[in-house]
């Protein structure tokens, strides 16, 4: 009997581990699918990972949608905590900074392995721009050439000019014996201005002023950087060509007025470049083919608001050297890699393949979203119309010249530290747009500024490693000297055996506290100090730079000094101005008044939001046209008085838009929370006994000798809490300008903290972004100290001093 039991035990056993094997195998597969597309396209990658699906049982896929501007930030911060989604939407110009750090598996072995794939099927302008090294990252789902001009027929026919063929040129004067074979004269002749010299139509808008400067820069043979593009090593924004383009296209908008200023944008359109062209207050209008879905919705055939409309390429620019006409165009693009981190990497590829494939290229197609990758596609019937596509998709009608469009097409430089080093140089060229600065001197200075943080961090790839066993011993030794420092008055003392057993009882509930000090606020601020001494961006391996970081903020860094110009400047004024104020509320609401309580209510609440939706409301708020503070200041309509000294070209001034006043516009937005201080000040009000007012007022003191002699030096120790912590306060400013500006425009609201959150998360420079929390942290000690100093000055009740 016993012969016969074990082998039954072993059978039964054996049975149970293969039902958990394949219980295990039948679980399905989630597969993580991160994406920036708006909502059109969102609609169509919704069906068709549902289509997916259906076509791979037990595997789900779920749609991770990130807004454009944080979505690299958002996927590197994923990737460097092992949180990152398995597959990730990306495009040429942000690519290798997952590539460089390992956070991209090489597709090329996987294509290899798939029968029947043809990677030379797509087109090889986007195949090599998703390359890094000779491998590919990143398999393309569509290219988007930015040299397509939206153009009106209707108005072409009311200037009497031709309908353009794509074989038109531009140069920096009109042209009139070359009709509508000029571009800029075509602009020139479709700009309309009314009686009083405004705008009533602009003969050209582009979706924004860089993709005109681009097209008009590239086609005269410039570049923005030396190759190759994805490890150069000089930006060349300082080349004439560019100079002279830049003035250029700023005279197109402030001198000649053939095109939107972004100031006029914001201010007189209130809308996007392709609203002006949807409303026709635009007769021409420069994108990508991305916008096609947005026109079709607004201008549908049989309604009112249709017009005939189509596309065609941007200019070329005629070389005065050969004679020879040379076009070129920047491009955008996208497509989906698989991110190391996965752990279905089969089903990854699959789905990888079915996205950036022909199931959803012909869908995106179909619904005029993107242009496919693959050349078949994007000439055949799912992208070019025919006699048969539905009238409301026949439009664009010409949309063969996106084909055409591939051969010029300039893709921006896939270099990682691109993002960085360009921002440097291009924010010097909002100025120029703006009309307040020329490029010669704006481009030079920002083309040096970028140089010069290149050079630093090409230099920084050549630092050594930083050793951790060190910097790990040296933080023990440094929270055990704080520890020490602490607890040594305690150790010269001489306690009783019921004192000693007091002190372990005190310590024993003080534990908890103890323990969450030194984990989570002593511990990451060691760890910040030793990552301020290196070059480290949390993913790969740290390196040694010493004082480096402490040398760039200092003498190598202008946008450090920047910063803090600004944030000093914006805590001089603002926190004065917040406590004069609220100082004055806690007066006029420290009055005997029936109802009183309902109106200290009215004016504590506003702290009580939020400062995201108070950001937001200011925004409204600050708006050029519109915005409750303008109409205000000018009406609803007028843009007279004020208007034409602080306003933009006759209108009303554009306070987040204008670098000459988005500081002020933050300033103004601070005293909206003046009613923590004010609370504060009213207590301290309130607290002053009455009898030295009826002391002051026998000896016949007057109001203001009352407020000076009684009210100043009784309040002054509320009123030294309250600028003490205002500073503080003021100093590490951070999410208004983060939601209102980014910083902008031209860095005019690029607080300190910003810059250590764009260094540190944007960037991904954390050791950087540390020595600058610290430089912060000194400068805030460095404060708080001094106005303690002024404690003298603070009276204190029953102080005999």
């Amino acid at each position: 009997m016993k012969s016969v039991v074990g082998p039954l035990r072993w059978i039964a056993l054996i049975v149970f581990a293969l039902g958990l094997v394949l219980h295990a195998a039948a679980d399905p597969i989630t597969l993580r699918f991160a994406i920036w597309d708006g909502d059109e396209a969102l609609k169509v990658l919704r069906s068709e990972a549902h289509k997916f699906e259906e076509a791979h049982p037990g595997v789900t896929v779920h749609l991770e949608n990130t807004d454009y501007k944080i979505y690299f930030q958002k996927l590197l911060t994923q990737y460097a905590a092992r949180t990152a989604p398995d597959v990730a939407m990306l495009d040429p110009q942000n690519y290798q900074q997952f590539a460089k750090r390992g956070a991209l598996l090489k597709l090329d072995p996987m294509i290899a392995e798939t029968p029947g794939f043809d990677l030379s099927a797509y087109y090889k302008e986007i195949v090599v721009a998703m390359q890094w090294r000779k491998e590919l990252y990143v398999l393309p789902r569509d290219i988007a050439p930015i040299g397509l001009i939206y153009y009106n027929k209707e108005l072409f026919k009311e200037a009497g000019l031709d309908l353009p063929d794509g074989s038109w040129t531009w140069d920096y004067k009109p042209r009139p014996e070359l009709g509508s074979k000029c571009f800029t004269y075509c602009m020139q002749k479709l700009t309309k201005f009314k009686a009083d010299g405004s705008v009533e139509r602009w003969g050209f808008a582009p979706s924004w002023q860089g993709a005109i400067t681009d097209t008009f820069a590239y086609s005269t043979g410039s570049r923005y950087c030396n190759d190759p593009p994805e490890a150069f090593t000089r930006m060349t924004m300082d080349d004439p060509n560019v100079i002279k383009t830049f003035d250029f296209v700023a005279n197109l908008a402030n001198k000649e007025h053939w095109m939107p200023s972004t100031s006029e944008l914001t201010s007189v359109a209130q809308s996007t470049a392709v609203d002006l062209f949807i409303s026709r207050r635009a007769a021409m209008y420069q994108c990508g083919i991305w916008d096609v879905a947005h026109i079709r919705a607004a201008v549908k055939p049989g309604t009112k608001e249709f017009f005939d409309w189509d596309i065609t390429l941007a200019p070329g620019h005629i070389d005065p050297k050969t004679g020879k006409v040379i076009k070129a165009w920047p491009t955008g693009g996208s497509g989906y890699g698989i991110m190391s981190s996965t752990e279905h990497p089969k089903e990854a590829w699959e789905l990888v393949q079915w996205m950036g494939g022909p199931h959803a290229m012909k869908a995106l197609a179909q619904a005029g979203i993107g242009q496919p990758a693959i050349h078949s596609l994007a000439i055949g019937p799912d992208w070019i119309p025919g006699p048969n596509t539905p009238i409301e998709q026949r439009y664009p009608a010409s949309r063969i010249v996106t084909d055409q469009a591939i051969p010029y097409v300039v893709f921006p430089a896939t270099a990682d530290y691109w993002s960085e080093v360009s921002s440097l140089a291009f924010a010097k060229a909002e100025p120029v747009y703006a009309g307040t600065r020329l490029a010669k001197d704006a481009l030079v200075d920002g083309n040096n500024m970028a140089n010069a943080r290149l050079n630093a961090m090409l230099h920084k790839q050549k630092l050594p490693d930083y050793n951790w066993k060190s910097g790990t011993a040296l933080g023990i030794l440094i929270v055990g000297a704080l520890c020490l420092w602490i607890w040594y008055p305690e150790l010269k003392k001489k306690h009783t055996a019921g004192q000693k057993r007091e002190t372990r009882i005190g310590y024993l509930f003080l534990t908890p506290w103890i323990i969450g000090t030194l984990t989570l606020t002593l511990g990451p601020m060691i760890l910040s100090l030793l990552m301020s001494f290196a070059d480290w961006d949390i993913i790969m391996p740290a390196k040694w730079a010493g004082l480096g970081n402490y040398r760039e903020a200092f003498f190598e860094d202008p946008r450090f000094w920047n910063s803090f110009k600004i944030t000093i400047l914006y805590t001089a004024i603002s926190v004065p101005a917040g406590i004069i104020i609220a100082l004055a509320l806690a007066l006029l609401l420290n009055q005997k008044i029936k109802g009183m309580p309902i109106f200290r209510t009215f004016f504590y609440i506003p702290t009580l939001v939020s400062l995201v939706a108070t950001s937001l409301l200011w925004m409204k708020i600050f708006q050029p046209t519109g915005g409750l503070l303008n109409t205000l200041m000018f009406g609803a309509k007028g843009t007279g008085g004020l208007g034409h000294y602080i306003g933009v070209n006759g209108q009303a001034p554009n306070w987040l838009g204008d670098e000459r006043l988005s500081l002020s516009a933050m300033m103004i937005m601070s005293l909206w929370g003046v009613g923590g201080a004010m609370v504060i000040l009213l207590a301290g009000l309130q607290g002053v006994p009455d009898v030295y007012y009826e002391a002051a007022t026998l000896d016949g003191a007057s109001m203001w000798r009352r407020f000076k002699a009684v009210t100043v030096p009784l309040l002054s120790p509320a009123l030294f809490f309250t600028m003490v912590t205002g500073m503080i306060g003021a100093v590490q400013v951070f999410i208004q300008p983060f939601v209102m500006t980014q910083g902008g425009p031209n860095n005019s609201t690029r607080f300190l903290m910003v810059h250590i959150y764009d260094e540190g998360f944007a960037n991904l420079r954390m050791g950087y972004a540390s020595s600058l929390a610290w430089i912060l942290f000194v400068v805030i000690l460095g404060v708080t100290i001094a106005q303690f100093r002024l404690n003298k000055l603070v009276h204190y009740e029953g102080d005999v001093r």
